[in-house]
């Protein structure tokens, strides 16, 4: 077995608030020699080969694996969060084990574009986030100069459907929330 054992170090309530929880968790060793197989391997991979990171999304979860740790968010509680471990720890061995069969891909999907990222802020151009307009702060999140928490009016209620589609984005691209 490639990936023996995957530790959970903690659980955390998910930035988006509500019911959901947020995990990370030490893997037992280093995977990144397959993260160009399970590129090619998992259609909705983001595989960000400079950060050392892939993304994936598991129905309305996302998966990031780093280098010995992965972290998974918007979960439901503790035991689906032990069963997604059990999960991705399952695919990581069989694509280890399939490794022959699948060609390996560096490539890195097409990223959002700031105008995408645009359509889900607010729009206010409040300069609460120290950017002039909110065009120039979608360009800095999708950099990942600037973070999403410092949109605060992203986290009111009206605003709760944006900041989730908006946080799978960043996740998508290997950015912590």
């Amino acid at each position: 077995m490639y990936l023996e054992e995957i530790n959970l170090k903690f659980i955390e309530p998910c930035t988006t608030g509500g019911s959901k929880i947020k995990i990370r968790a030490d893997l037992s060793r280093d995977i990144c020699e397959i993260f160009p197989y399970l590129n090619s391997n998992i259609k909705s991979a983001m595989y960000n080969k400079k950060g050392q990171t892939i993304t994936f999304k598991v129905e309305q979860k996302v998966v990031t694996f780093f280098a010995k740790e992965v972290a998974i968010t918007k979960l439901l509680n503790e035991t689906d969060a032990y069963e997604m471990m059990d999960y991705v720890k399952g695919i990581v061995n069989e694509v280890y084990e399939d490794k022959d069969n699948i060609k390996p891909s560096d490539e890195m999907k097409k990223l959002p574009s700031p105008i995408e990222i645009y359509k889900n802020l607010p729009k206010l151009n409040c300069k609460a986030c120290g950017e002039m307009t909110c065009m120039a702060f979608a360009s800095k999140l999708l950099s990942g100069e600037k973070s999403i928490k410092a949109c605060r009016p992203l986290y009111q209620d009206s605003n709760i459907d944006k900041l989730e589609k908006l946080e799978v984005s960043i996740l998508l691209l290997g950015y912590e929330i």
